[in-house]
């Protein structure tokens, strides 16, 4: 199987995910299939075995820029990158609405930071911590 396919399978498996985070953030199976099924054993699980496979066989490293770009010519590389942006996303979307629950946060307050968090990441983040000032809920624990 190519690295396109399997990133082609990827993507439908993180958007399943985000999409019963977003649908179902309250049953009681969601946070388990998004942080230990996806993230955990199927993301995490496929980043090891694309670092695994890449090793040695792609040059570059992370001590430059130009390093960097090198390493992710290799496509599994440059996979396992991606896979690994799909699974601390995925993860940080589960603790935001989980974080949101505990501190009594409407979920339909959160959605608009859980979509960038989806699409953007540490954006998604900051938006979620701006919104808990804004409502003066307790940013650390």
């Amino acid at each position: 199987m190519t690295a396109s396919n399997i990133f082609q399978i990827m993507n439908p498996i993180a958007m399943a995910g985000w999409l019963l985070l977003i649908a179902a953030p309250n049953w009681k199976h969601t946070k388990k299939i998004t942080t230990i099924v996806i993230s955990t054993f199927v993301f995490g699980g496929l980043y090891s075995f694309f670092i695994g496979s890449s090793f040695g066989h792609a040059e570059g490293g992370f001590d430059s820029l130009e390093n960097v770009r090198k390493l992710f010519q290799n496509d599994y590389a440059l996979l396992a990158g991606w896979v690994h942006y799909l699974a601390f996303d995925l993860f940080l979307g589960t603790w935001e609405i989980e974080d949101a629950k505990a501190h009594g946060i409407s979920r339909w307050l959160v959605l608009p930071c859980q979509i960038m968090t989806f699409m953007y990441g540490p954006v998604g983040l900051l938006l979620y911590t701006i919104l808990k000032i804004v409502l003066r809920k307790k940013v650390w624990e």
